[in-house]
């Protein structure tokens, strides 16, 4: 079996984190046959060919790559078909390019290479949980560090090892798992909160974020009480996936759309992968429930400060503006009647923007409700960018076979 693990990134700089996770699988005894970088603007060539004296590595320049241009146009794709599945590589491009394109450019570059297993990581998790004590794993293989809060330890996991027992079910093509460290959306707690969350379709965030400071949104691994479950929900981040699952469905998509001349790159990549899978009753998406450490804000152990932090203002800020991006074409593969969905949202989110302004002081927030409107109006364009990407993806794994 070829396993590979791929990131995506805007600008790939450092070996942080892919050399800690190959690593890990070496010292683990896993053989990892290639790693497959796509980035949308920098690369450091010296951090590449550092990484090739460990192992095979391809760098993809996502939205340029001659490479996999030539290769599809040997293969006789049109322009059309190309630009569906990879964008067209003459136009010029500013390097954020949406969530779902990125990582299709490296799940055909792994089908290109054969590779039968590919591992996704991103730029900020590593190959470890945050886990209470009472929990710890008992393996001095395991090495194990102590953190500033009391009880709670850093604890090395056997990254491969979890992912490829649940794939060793013939059933499973996709092996999945939450992240452990702070949660993508901060404490808060202010009066209209509910409004936000349930204007950008986040209601099951809510009911975690209401009691956020009982918690601040901290998530520990189960450790020796982890119980693998069936799962819907793909995280990007900590995934492991048969490739010949691609042969007959699509992977992942999303989009991007605009406000005010800047670019908001739409969330939820992974719906369509989900909402497919509801129809292949013969495969299973399995959650190993193993959290690898997920450095959400970059100053783990410090519990963030959306008051007080610029940073994770902006975050929250332009998820926000993803998830709104996501949720029109989300209620559309789900069969939500157009004008019901926007009308419950609109409501609920002109509450909330005011809610959330008042909460942070932070004016961009009172954009949401226009910010709402433009992502129904770009509806017909997504759509049409998704039926001309399943098409072309079909079209390209016809001429594989």
């Amino acid at each position: 079996m070829k396993i590979g693990f791929g990131l995506i990134t805007k600008d790939f700089l450092t070996a942080e984190p892919i050399d800690q996770f190959i690593r890990n699988a070496k010292k683990f005894g896993h053989a990892i046959d290639s790693v497959i970088i796509g980035y949308g603007d920098q690369i450091n060539r010296e951090v590449i060919a550092a990484l090739e004296k460990e192992v095979k590595v391809h760098s993809i320049h996502i939205r340029k790559s001659v490479e996999l241009d030539d290769y599809l146009t040997r293969q006789g794709m049109t322009q059309w078909e190309r630009t569906a599945l990879i964008g067209n590589i003459h136009k010029d491009s500013d390097g954020r390019v949406p969530y779902g394109n990125s990582r299709n450019h490296i799940i055909m570059k792994a089908i290109k290479e054969h590779l039968d297993v590919l591992i996704f990581i991103d730029t900020d998790v590593y190959p470890e949980v945050v886990i209470h004590e009472k929990d710890l794993l008992k393996d001095e293989k395991l090495f194990l560090r102590k953190t500033s809060m009391e009880h709670v330890f850093i604890q090395e996991v056997d990254f491969v090892k979890e992912h490829l027992k649940a794939l060793s079910d013939k059933h499973v093509v996709v092996s999945t798992s939450d992240y452990t460290g702070y949660y993508i959306i901060p404490p808060m707690a202010f009066e209209g909160m509910d409004d936000l969350f349930y204007g950008l379709k986040k209601e099951s965030a809510y009911n975690y974020i209401k009691d956020s400071y009982q918690h601040n949104c901290l998530s520990l691994d189960h450790g020796i009480r982890r119980q693998p479950f069936r799962t819907e929900k793909v995280l990007g981040g900590n995934v492991a996936i048969k490739l010949e699952l691609f042969k007959s469905i699509v992977p992942f998509f999303s989009s991007a759309y605009y406000m005010k001349d800047t670019k908001y790159l739409t969330r939820g990549e992974d719906t369509v992968l989900a909402l497919q899978m509801k129809e292949v009753t013969s495969k299973k998406f399995v959650d190993i429930d193993m959290k690898i450490f997920h450095n959400t804000y970059g100053h783990f152990p410090t519990v963030p400060d959306i008051l007080k932090d610029q940073c994770i203002k902006d975050r929250f800020f332009n998820a926000s503006m993803g998830w709104l991006g996501r949720n029109p074409f989300l209620n559309y593969l789900s069969g939500i009647r157009k004008e019901y969905a926007y009308e419950q949202e609109h409501k609920r989110l002109i509450a909330g923007s005011q809610a959330i302004y008042k909460y942070l002081k932070d004016e961009r927030f009172l954009l949401l409700p226009e910010a709402h409107d433009l992502a129904y109006a770009h509806l017909d364009t997504m759509i049409k960018e998704y039926e001309a990407f399943k098409t072309s993806w079909f079209n390209w794994i016809r001429r594989l076979q």
